[in-house]
């Protein structure tokens, strides 16, 4: 066997192989002694491909925008992230065959982006307020710049359950609405529940609860002996209110004994369902979030 031309068209001599009725292994084999590593299946793999292999004809897109049209695409492309920063480049693409006739590549699209503007920032997610709840938040914000509360010796806690995120995700925002970069994320199943507080002085000791364990009064007071009261006799001298708000291990029986036996200030931040059922009774009809 001629193995000079090997690195030129090995696979020829598979195919006399196989009209040989050598095997696969024996193939394999064989490659091997000529310097080139090709297992049994592969080799199968590769006889088992057509001979001829069709392609669509290369249309390549334009990489340029006819100047009588250039204004209202790039106006089009701009409307587009406005409406929504996180679209596609593919669907970028599409629309502007769709509506204006053209086929064009990236890069008319990218520096279109860089005129309007528009850079890519990583997408950041906070808490979604419900709509109900967002003017009730503002009005009692407003009304406590207007008393000048500081919360000096307020110490505000709470515990949520925390799970890792992977998502990172890019949008393309103008330098000047970088705000649009917030997105709302809600709540995931239960990963960890973490307890903590803040303060005027600085943070309280974290709690980490078991993944099993259900937060209840016992539960409840076990954070406040372990957690909070030592540390606030340690920085405010026993001067400091505690607030939270109105989950059951709250305001359960065994807490309210527990609180007032350790002699700890409380104040409860109230939920809206008061308000809410004002609403229905004045408005008649159900509050729409």
């Amino acid at each position: 066997i001629n193995i000079q031309g090997l690195d030129k068209c090995w696979k020829d001599f598979l195919v006399g192989w196989q009209d040989e009725g050598i095997s696969y292994e024996e193939m394999s084999t064989r490659c091997a002694n000529m310097g080139h590593t090709i297992s049994s299946r592969a080799i199968s793999r590769l006889l088992s491909l057509p001979l001829e292999i069709t392609k669509e004809p290369y249309t390549p897109r334009a990489t340029t925008i006819p100047p009588v049209i250039y204004h209202e695409v790039k106006q089009y492309i701009i409307d587009l992230y406005d409406e929504d920063d996180e679209v596609q480049m593919s669907e970028i693409l599409l629309g502007v065959e769709r509506k204006f006739g053209l086929r064009v590549s990236e890069y008319p699209i990218d520096r279109i982006r860089k005129e309007a503007g528009l850079g890519a920032l990583n997408t950041r997610y906070g808490h979604s307020v419900r709509e109900a709840n967002r003017l009730p938040r503002v009005n009692w914000c407003k009304l406590k710049q207007e008393e000048r509360a500081t919360f000096r010796h307020h110490v505000f806690t709470d515990e949520s359950m925390v799970q890792l995120d992977p998502n990172s995700r890019i949008v393309w925002v103008h330098s000047t609405a970088r705000h649009r970069r917030i997105k709302s994320a809600f709540k995931h199943p239960q990963k960890v529940m973490i307890w903590g507080g803040i303060s005027w002085k600085g943070v309280t000791p974290l709690t980490i609860f078991n993944g099993t364990c259900r937060v209840d009064g016992p539960e409840y007071c076990k954070v406040l002996r372990d957690g909070y009261i030592d540390w606030e006799k340690e920085t405010y001298h026993g001067k400091a209110k505690l607030v939270q708000d109105n989950a059951r291990c709250h305001t359960a029986r065994l807490t309210r004994e527990y609180l007032e036996r350790e002699e700890i200030e409380v104040a409860y931040i109230r939920h809206i369902h008061c308000q809410m059922e004002r609403v229905i009774e004045e408005e008649g009809g159900p509050v729409k979030d």
